[in-house]
């Protein structure tokens, strides 16, 4: 008996052909923490509300009447015709609370930004260069951090008048040297990284350099104190105004709440409201940039 040695058939052929599913695309780079930070609880529940709240401070007057005109009832409690009630002058209060928003809001993000720019330029230099220029912009930067914003304040007001633009630049004047150290650091971190020194030896310019490499690579921290001055600025903004600093044509909420002290024990709704307002912008703006740091620092969550 024989044994055949057959050649191995071809059983490939035989098989289905299967093709590799394709995973999904991650996100990487600035989309990944934008896309991190939108899809989180608390932005899905803060961000629409700091949007509401602008939208009905700067388009709500448009529909809700005249904030100053008077003849409706004195100290009417809210109903339905007059959803906040009115004020000691008979003037319906819905529109002066969302006047009041005006001011507040663009108050907080005036000084927001101003500090965001004096951050950039002083903190971004000083932590670049380095050595004398980073010892005159640090004390530059200590001497606005140490002077009393109140003080400043009340100063200003007695020899300038009391407006908005001067109460956006001495909060910003006392408020940047915080945004400003974070820049200095995280420019000193940056400027002794690899791609930096590869950059110098190609023959790059420095202020190229920071602007286009250092910076941007710098916002993500910055970012996120610039947010919370938002909310540091609407309440300075809210405490001058019930001290009377503020401006007497455009009253803010803290300068409601301040004509609201002689009416609390009768008339309720005139300092509920505007507190109110107070209380949900600066959480909601607080509450976002928790949002926003925990994206850009994920693994800060996972530290126990």
């Amino acid at each position: 008996m024989t044994l055949e040695r057959t050649s191995p058939q071809n059983t490939s052929a035989h098989e289905p052909e299967t093709t590799p599913i394709p995973l999904p695309a991650r996100r990487t780079g600035p989309d990944a923490v934008w896309w991190a930070f939108l899809r989180k609880p608390s932005t899905l529940v803060f961000l629409p509300i700091v949007v509401l709240m602008i939208l009905l401070s700067f388009l709500g007057p448009l529909f809700t009447g005249d904030p100053v005109a008077i003849g409706h009832p004195v100290l009417q409690a809210p109903d339905l015709q007059y959803p906040m009630g009115t004020d000691q002058l008979g003037r319906d209060y819905l529109p002066r609370v969302l006047m009041g928003g005006q001011v507040s809001l663009l108050v907080g993000f005036s000084v927001a930004l101003l500090c965001l720019t004096l951050a950039l330029v002083v903190g971004g230099l000083a932590g670049y260069y380095g050595g004398a220029l980073d010892v005159v912009l640090v004390k530059i930067s200590e001497f606005f951090q140490v002077i009393p914003g109140l003080v400043l304040a009340l100063v200003a007001a007695a020899l300038l008048g009391s407006s908005v633009t001067m109460i956006v630049i001495i909060l910003a004047v006392t408020m940047w040297p915080g945004v400003a150290r974070i820049v200095r650091a995280e420019a000193a971190r940056i400027s002794q990284l690899g791609y930096v020194e590869s950059q110098k030896a190609a023959g790059f310019g420095n202020l190229r350099i920071l602007w286009s490499d250092v910076i941007p690579n710098a916002m993500p921290p910055v970012m996120v104190a610039t947010t919370m001055t938002v909310a540091r600025a609407i309440l300075a903004e809210s405490g001058l105004s019930f001290l009377g600093i503020g401006d007497a044509n455009r009253p803010s909420w803290g300068a409601l709440l301040n004509s609201a002290q002689s009416y609390v024990s009768s008339a309720w709704w005139l300092a509920i409201f505007p507190g109110l307002c107070i209380f949900i912008v600066v959480l909601a703006v607080n509450m976002l940039g928790d949002s926003l740091n925990d994206a850009l620092n994920p693994s800060i969550g996972r530290v126990k």
